[in-house]
């Protein structure tokens, strides 16, 4: 993940990479499927369980 991502960009990336998850996808499938590394993946995993996705967002961009 690009550190110059838009906060809106970041949050459609948290949420892609929680309904993936959902689907039961696990980390290398959804790092391939968003070309997105397993840092920012288990960062994201982190906010599971917060439904505010922009929350999550700003977590995934203070890992950056």
């Amino acid at each position: 993940m690009d550190a110059n991502l838009s906060m809106e960009q970041i949050r459609m990336d948290v949420k892609n990479v929680t309904a993936l998850n959902q689907e039961g996808y696990d980390m290398n499938v959804i790092s391939h499927k968003l070309d997105l590394s397993k840092e920012t993946i288990l960062t994201c995993a982190q906010g599971f369980t917060e439904d505010d996705t922009m929350a999550v967002a700003v977590l995934v961009e203070a890992s950056l």
